[in-house]
C-alpha cells in the first residue's frame, strides 16, 4: 500500500507569501533522490505575469548556482471547485503564469529527474521572477528517494 510520507520526503520550499518577488526558494539536496516533483499553487488576479523556473546548485547554501536549462515535464490545472484535472503541458525549462488571464488560480507540477543536473550539481530550488504583491504562491517539493527506507528518521533534504 502506498503511503505518501513513507514514499516521499515532503519539504516546504516557499509558502503563503506574495509572488511579487524576484528570488528563489530554499534549495534542497537531491543527492538521494530518484525523482522530485515541485507542486505549486498560485492565486491572484493582477496583470503581472509570473515565470516559474528551476535553479541548480552545488550545495544547499547555493554558493555556486545556475539556471536549469534542461527541459522537464509540466502539468497544470486551473484550480476551482469544479475543475481538478492536471493537463500535461509541453516539456519546457519554465512555466509562464498569467494571473490576469486563465491562470488566476493555478495548481501546477514540475517533474525533475536528478539525472538532468549539470555535472557537480545536486541541489534544486524554484526561481520566481516578476509577479505582483497582490498574487500569492506556495511551493512544496515531493522527493522520491532513490533507495527508500522505512526507518522512523528520514534523511534531511535541507542540509548536504
Amino acid at each position: 500500500m502506498f503511503s505518501l510520507p513513507e514514499n516521499c520526503k515532503i519539504v516546504k520550499l516557499y509558502g503563503g507569501a506574495t509572488n511579487g518577488h524576484a528570488s528563489g526558494t530554499d534549495f534542497i539536496s537531491c543527492k538521494n533522490a530518484h525523482k522530485v516533483w515541485i507542486v505549486g499553487y498560485t492565486w491572484g488576479t493582477t496583470a503581472a505575469d509570473y515565470i516559474v523556473s528551476l535553479l541548480e546548485a552545488t550545495d544547499v547554501a547555493a554558493g555556486t548556482q545556475a539556471a536549469v536549462t534542461a527541459t522537464f515535464p509540466i502539468w497544470k490545472c486551473i484550480a476551482t471547485t469544479s475543475l481538478d484535472l492536471l493537463a500535461q503541458q509541453s516539456d519546457a525549462n519554465h512555466l509562464d503564469i498569467d494571473p490576469n488571464g486563465v491562470d488566476s488560480t493555478l495548481l501546477f507540477v514540475l517533474e525533475w529527474d536528478p539525472a538532468k543536473f549539470t555535472p557537480g550539481y545536486d541541489c534544486l530550488a524554484v526561481d520566481g521572477t516578476t509577479g505582483d504583491a497582490a498574487d500569492y504562491v506556495v511551493f512544496l517539493a515531493f522527493i522520491q528517494e532513490r533507495y527508500p527506507s522505512r526507518v522512523a528518521t528520514q534523511y534531511s533534504a535541507i542540509i548536504d
